[in-house]
């Protein structure tokens, strides 16, 4: 079966929100392009998450990042999500999976 996996990455990174983190943007397309042998981001949504953290409420824009695959290697996937978690100093990184059905 064949797997869209969906990588939701923020546009800023949370210590320095005033500025983009394209370097770390451009890694993430080069590696999974590498990997995947070909990766479509989704820049120009006005894509974006607000969520509740203690008395504040939180914002983020995202970059959308799509691959497909037909294995799923979680253990690569885990090692993954953690370096994007590091580099993009976050504590929790939405990578997501949807089974792709013929038509």
């Amino acid at each position: 079966m064949l797997h869209v996996i969906q990588l939701l990455l923020p546009l800023y990174t949370d210590d320095q929100p005033a500025v983009p983190a394209d370097d770390l943007h451009a890694m993430v397309k080069a590696e999974l392009t590498r990997h995947f042998g070909r990766c479509i981001a989704h820049k120009r949504s006005p894509a974006g998450g607000r969520w509740l953290e203690g008395d504040l409420g939180r914002h983020d824009e995202i970059v959308i990042y799509e691959v497909m695959s037909h294995l799923l290697d979680a253990q690569w996937w885990d090692w993954y999500e953690k370096a994007l978690q590091a580099r993009f100093h976050q504590r929790e990184v939405l990578i997501r999976t949807l089974p792709l059905a013929s038509l």
